[in-house]
């Protein structure tokens, strides 16, 4: 039953059955802290009185379940059945929570979003093209603290203007080439964050698209440093902080490669470039119109590769799902395949992607892996588990339909507390 919060004002005293419910001892207030693994539940038990709200504080709690960002800052919980709740809309900044704005990260209880800017066709002037290079902000869901980051403009190349700079791949093939001040067309479909604006520390921004560009911005920095010219090809993608690198795996290819960061007079840059794995990442066995998609995540101190295969892209097609960790003690760098979490799940999604101690939870199921829809697997709306390989859909209602994720893709939201 939800509990509603007693109105008072400065100075106004506790109404007679309100105190009766506050003289509840903090020993069973813990014991019912712990039954309400969502933290909109435990918010509504801080918010009855000064006394319930003062006795939670004094209770170690385990972290509360996962939330998922759906459009216009929409907030579902994960419920002790590990089943999304119906969304509620937060009231949030208007910038932040408008109709054109898209979420693509998150990093603890902060969400990354990008306004919406519409190019039109010369023919009836209807929408044609749509970028999402306006405002880039960070805002915290539940303090509503906002952080600007510089706008994600289009520009052009400058004659004269402009610095290359060429980096071998270590285990690879080929160069690569940063180009500055370059033309570009910043829409991105994921940003993550090295470490979390609260912490204090210098955290970098890193923005993928879907052509040869990557963004990357530091705590200081003025404007982002655009990098063009990245061997990022057409397919999937997906990037990750681990370590103090920068991973990207690239699906059509496929590849995983590392960039080693450094500072310069301009912020930060790329200082070297490697190929991390050259085993074989698809099976002997996929069909030649087949599909690969990738996410990494970080699950007990490895780096996971969570890798999915598509035998075909129409709606009846086959998806396959293998887990593998990164063995770092080899170079290139080996391939352990992994058969359960230990109880932990896993949530993959555009803009975050994590591991969470799920057997923490009364009730709550471990070994799972917990997909929604993104930009290149609109389909996957699915949880896999890891035990017995089985599948089984997941709040398809809450979710975006197919074919519309690039606008409205949700977006996985990890609070501490």
């Amino acid at each position: 039953m939800p509990l509603k919060k007693p109105r008072l004002d400065a100075g106004d005293e506790l109404p007679a059955a309100a105190s009766l419910w506050a003289d509840i001892h903090p020993d069973i207030l813990g014991v019912v802290l712990r039954f309400l693994p969502c933290l909109a539940n435990r918010a509504s038990v801080r918010s009855v009185c000064p006394r319930w709200r003062a006795a939670a504080h004094n209770h170690a709690l385990h972290p509360p379940l996962p939330l998922l960002v759906l459009p216009k800052f929409r907030l579902s919980c994960l419920n002790s059945d590990m089943e999304l709740t119906a969304p509620r809309r937060l009231l949030m900044p208007r910038e932040v929570a408008a109709d054109d704005a898209h979420y693509v990260g998150s990093y603890d209880g902060w969400v990354v979003g990008v306004t919406q800017i519409k190019v039109c066709s010369e023919l009836g002037g209807r929408d044609y093209f749509k970028y999402f290079d306006g405002e880039c902000f960070l805002v915290n869901a539940f303090s509503q603290r906002v952080v600007c980051l510089p706008r994600l403009c289009r520009t052009s190349y400058i004659y004269g203007h402009f610095s290359c700079k060429i980096l071998p791949v270590i285990n690879g093939s080929g160069d690569v080439h940063f180009k500055i001040n370059g033309t570009y067309t910043l829409s991105p479909h994921k940003v993550v964050l090295s470490a979390s604006p609260d912490s204090g520390s210098k955290y970098i921004v890193a923005a993928s698209y879907a052509s040869t560009n990557l963004a990357l911005w530091q705590s200081g920095m003025t404007s982002w440093h655009i990098c063009t010219d990245v061997p990022i090809d057409d397919g999937p993608n997906d990037i990750a902080f681990y370590q103090g690198k920068l991973y990207m795996f690239q699906g059509f290819i496929p590849r995983l490669l590392a960039f080693v960061l450094d500072e310069d007079d301009c912020g930060i840059v790329i200082s070297r470039v490697e190929q991390c794995v050259t085993e074989p990442l698809l099976p002997l066995s996929m069909e030649e119109d087949g599909s690969l998609n990738c996410n990494m995540v970080v699950w007990r101190g490895n780096l996971l590769l969570v890798l999915r295969y598509y035998d075909s892209y129409f709606d009846d097609h086959k998806i396959e799902v293998e887990v593998f960790a990164l063995d770092f003690s080899t170079n290139p760098y080996g391939l352990t395949r992994i058969h359960n979490f230990d109880g932990d799940c896993i949530f993959i999604g555009s803009g975050s992607s994590k591991s969470f101690p799920a057997g923490l939870h009364d009730g709550a199921e471990g070994d799972l892996i917990y997909f929604v829809p993104e930009y290149w697997s609109p389909c996957d709306r699915f949880v896999y588990n890891m035990r017995d390989g089985t599948m089984r859909p997941f709040s398809a209602k809450l979710l975006p339909l197919e074919g519309h994720v690039d606008d409205n893709s949700p977006v996985w939201l990890f609070p501490s507390e």
